[in-house]
């Protein structure tokens, strides 16, 4: 007697959860069974497909079938005898992935129905879903008869019966199930980025008028120190070596934007586990960076967390119509100047070769309140940051997406032109000049790693958050070896051009 985790891939505006990072959602169902003494097994999407026949092409790795577990031979044999099956998906964006590809619905389906029985039951974790409108909306769209249930929120509630809410958080719970989650590890095959939870809930009220934590409307809710070092803790003595403070809306508001909370908390990871090689952060609001305890913040994050780590800020746009039509987080003068903050106490190189700590810009196409004056907002705000000497390390454009993920999006061709057209205009006047800045030609960068084979050439990126590209032209590297490049050239977005060291 047994069930059966299939990770079919999460990808959230608060915690990422496709290779090569693990998402909470399926490790929680695995803590959850852990100390309920149900034995288990891991499979994912890959090991599905893997066994239905996929195969990798003479040039290109299958990045379908890359991340396989320790199980991937014994598919069938796995799900024909679960008692439960869980799939865990949910994907807020359409985004090309380097080593991965989260399934549909139909293939789930397909693949399900050619290697389970009929009679096992099914559950579907969909980690979207602010409101009963959206969860409505996708269980319209889920094959019929495919799953029993559908549940929506976290994971762990299901194993608790929890019936109210099960998008409350019960960190007294999570507490135990956290710790047995590092049970999971033993079954995978590849290394890792493990995300984790610190809070629940934003700290705006109210929040943007878009975005999904407000249709949750959770109140801001902390993990204690103890229990976040303890997870962390017994995922590095399982051999985890890789993190992301990730989970959460914006890490600044971590302990009510407690310096002092932040700075124990880093401490007593690294007392724990003095070995971790990735220590990243995630989310970050600019009107929490611009402020006495902003600064204090940034110099603890620069200061404990690893080389090469970001603060992505939901900036959103610059067209002051959008900011307040949306309530967007801070004024564009926050942004300036927390971008300046970040970069006085970040931009000197770590030990890597990659800037301590830089902020990151993420733009939406299709706000309330856009124009045609919305791009030469955006633009111009952008040429003010390149002008300032501050650096940027990644910028992402994308679509306005619902809160149940961008397939249930619906953009007109003239649309979907025009965002083609933001996304190439701010690439070549913002993007490619910033990425020349922060990544020049002859700077020497360690512990890449060999991440996926294209085309006949090696991709190679950091362990962490929003990680360049890095890519060794006609040489086929060991998957999952870490190697130091020189870079030679830049391609475009996120992408460089290395030569080995």
């Amino acid at each position: 007697m047994y069930d059966v985790i299939v990770g079919c891939y999460t990808d959230e505006p608060s915690g990422l959860g496709v290779p090569p990072y693990l998402s909470v959602h399926s490790r929680y169902i695995a803590g959850a069974l852990k100390i309920k003494n149900i034995k288990y097994y891991y499979l994912n999407i890959d090991d599905l497909r893997f066994a239905n026949g996929e195969i990798d092409a003479k040039d290109t790795y299958n990045k379908r079938i890359i991340n396989r577990t320790k199980n991937c031979n014994n598919v069938k044999k796995i799900l024909q005898n679960a008692t439960n099956i869980y799939v865990v998906m949910g994907c807020f964006v359409k985004y090309e992935y380097v080593s991965a590809e989260p399934p549909s619905f139909l293939e789930v389906e397909k693949l399900l129905n050619c290697f389970s029985n009929i009679q096992t039951n099914k559950v579907l974790f969909y980690s979207l879903g602010g409101n009963e409108l959206t969860r409505e909306n996708v269980r319209k769209t889920v094959p019929n008869n495919l799953f029993n249930e559908i549940v929506f929120g976290n994971t762990y509630n299901y194993f608790l019966k929890e019936t109210k809410n099960f998008f409350q958080p019960n960190y007294d719970k999570l507490r135990e199930i956290s710790i047995a989650s590092s049970s999971m590890l033993e079954q995978l095959k590849r290394p890792l980025v493990i995300e984790i939870e610190t809070a629940t809930g934003c700290n705006r009220k109210p929040g943007c008028t878009f975005c999904i934590e407000g249709m949750r409307g959770l109140p801001l809710q902390f993990r204690p120190v103890e229990d976040i070092v303890n997870e962390i803790k017994s995922l590095y003595d399982a051999g985890a070596l890789y993190f992301r403070l990730g989970r959460q809306p914006n890490f600044y508001a971590y302990m009510d934007c407690n310096p002092d909370k932040i700075e124990t908390l880093f401490k007593r990871i690294w007392q724990e586990c003095p070995n971790i090689k990735t220590l990243h952060i995630d989310n970050v609001s600019p009107h929490n960076v611009n402020t006495p305890e902003g600064k204090k913040i940034t110099k603890i994050v620069a200061k404990y967390t690893t080389a090469g780590n970001i603060t992505p800020f939901g900036i959103e746009s610059f067209d002051p119509v959008i900011r307040e039509k949306c309530n967007l987080n801070g004024s564009i003068e926050d942004i300036h100047k927390s971008i300046e903050i970040i970069n006085k106490y970040g931009q000197q190189r770590g030990e890597n070769g990659l800037p301590k700590l830089l902020p990151g810009i993420n733009i939406i196409y299709g706000l309330d309140g856009q124009t045609n004056k919305t791009l030469d907002y955006n633009l111009k705000n952008l040429k003010k940051i390149l002008d300032s000497g501050n650096w940027v390390r990644r910028v992402f454009v994308r679509k306005l997406t619902s809160p149940y993920g961008e397939q249930f999006d619906k953009y007109t061709e003239e649309e979907l032109n025009e965002f083609l057209y933001w996304s190439k205009t701010i690439e070549k006047e913002f993007i490619i000049p910033m990425l020349k800045e922060v990544f020049p030609i002859g700077l020497e960068i360690s512990e890449l790693r060999m991440e996926m084979y294209k085309d006949g050439n090696s991709i190679l990126r950091q362990m962490g958050t929003c990680p360049v590209r890095v890519i060794i032209e006609n040489k086929k590297l060991k998957l999952d070896e870490f190697y130091k490049v020189k870079v030679v050239g830049h391609i475009g977005n996120r992408t460089i051009i290395g030569e080995l060291i």
